[in-house]
């Protein structure tokens, strides 16, 4: 699977000529720096049925595209996530015909102070129960600077928003220079910026170095933990490889939650139907594409804990994971990620970013982090005052 994906990464530095039907229109044309780019705002979910051979060009040829970023994230995420009171804003960034960039937004319906109707202008993958990480444009990397540029006068000419929140946006991300910016082109308008880390394990070349970067007293516990599960049966543990597998586990990680949920025990990731379904769906869909790694770790013939992650580039990138509460007191969780960072490193892959998750791989040496900034913008005008006084209301 990682072979096929540097193959992929690989195939990036074709010279791609992405051409959009003629019938997309631009409804607004930029100058940017003596570039003009056409923007058009698509608003149907037809969308992006349209747009997902020019939106999957764009993935490999992205050298910043996650998981997140991608067709079918975002596709799912609005299948299952969405309100029927929302509208998407799919913002496709032209330079002439050849489709450059797209700025998946859409447009939230919500309150302010629970009472005053406000329209919210986010990324598609913000603002549900699902949460996102990475957000921002998919662009060519040549014309991503532009295309930052020309989206944002967009974004000061669109009608129809009061608030635009980007959420989960990396520091690193020149999107984050360009809010600033923004925030020049409308006078009175405010900006707050608000940050969290994301931690991320950085693989050393061989198990080996992994088990002494560990230190003996971990491997100690993993020892102590295997001996364990042989006194409680027979057990193994097993990388997904067919779509049998892939089925088995994610049913067995769905229900896992739900036994958590209808006992009170502890947080249920799935407990939203719809949130069920976008994960399985999610699950299906980048596990057909190798670009899903699910792991198990069975006891006499019955999954006890599932570990879920993407596969993505050279590294892994957690997703979910969940154990039997039953037999929390084995560890099951934890010897099944030692398992999982063990084939990583056997198979060249450089690291796992830990995202947002709580106690995941808690054995990793996760010292590196990836900082995201969350940034909320507000036209200028009474909304403006109140969602300021509403904020500091709730300090």
């Amino acid at each position: 699977m990682h072979e096929r994906l540097s193959r992929v990464a690989a195939s990036a530095a074709a010279p791609w000529v992405l051409q959009a039907p003629a019938r997309y229109r631009a409804c607004l044309l930029i100058d940017t720096e003596s570039e003009s780019l056409g923007i058009e705002c698509l608003q149907s979910a037809e969308a992006f049925d349209q747009l997902r051979a020019i939106w999957q060009t764009l993935e490999r040829l992205d050298t910043r595209c996650t998981p997140f970023n991608t067709w079918s994230w975002n596709h799912l995420w609005w299948q299952h996530q969405a309100s029927p009171r929302d509208s998407l804003a799919l913002l496709v960034v032209r330079e002439g015909r050849r489709v450059v960039a797209i700025a998946p937004f859409y447009l939230q319906s919500s309150h302010l102070c629970g009472v005053i109707p406000l329209k919210c202008l986010r990324f598609v993958g913000s603002g549900g129960t699902v949460a996102s990480h990475y957000l921002d444009l998919i662009a060519v990397p040549n014309r991503r600077d532009a295309a930052e540029r020309a989206v944002m006068q967009y974004l000061r000419q669109m009608k129809g928003w009061q608030k635009l929140i980007l959420s989960d946006v990396d520091e690193t991300s020149t999107l984050v220079r360009r809010a600033a910016e923004f925030r020049a082109l409308l006078p009175g308008m405010t900006m707050t910026p608000h940050a969290h880390r994301l931690r991320k394990a950085v693989f050393p070349d061989t198990v080996e170095a992994f088990h002494a970067q560990s230190g003996p007293e971990r491997q100690g516990q993993i020892q102590r933990w295997l001996s364990q599960l042989d006194v409680a049966g027979r057990w193994e543990r097993v990388l997904c490889a067919s779509n049998e597998e892939m089925l088995e586990a994610s049913d067995a990680l769905f229900a896992l939650s739900r036994h958590r949920l209808e006992n009170g025990q502890g947080h249920a990731a799935f407990c939203q139907r719809a949130d069920e379904q976008f994960y399985r769906a999610l699950i299906r869909r980048f596990f057909a594409d190798d670009a899903l790694w699910l792991a198990v770790i069975k006891l006499d013939g019955r999954i006890m804990a599932v570990l879920c992650a993407f596969l993505w580039r050279g590294e892994l990138l957690f997703v979910h994971s969940d154990c039997a509460a039953e037999h929390e007191d084995l560890k099951p969780l934890a010897v099944l990620s030692q398992h999982v960072v063990e084939r990583a490193i056997e198979q060249g892959l450089s690291g796992f970013d830990m995202l947002a998750a709580e106690g995941a791989c808690e054995f990793l040496d996760a010292r590196e982090a990836n900082r995201m900034v969350d940034i909320t913008c507000v036209r200028p005008g009474v909304l403006a005052l109140l969602d300021a006084a509403s904020r500091r209301l709730q300090r």
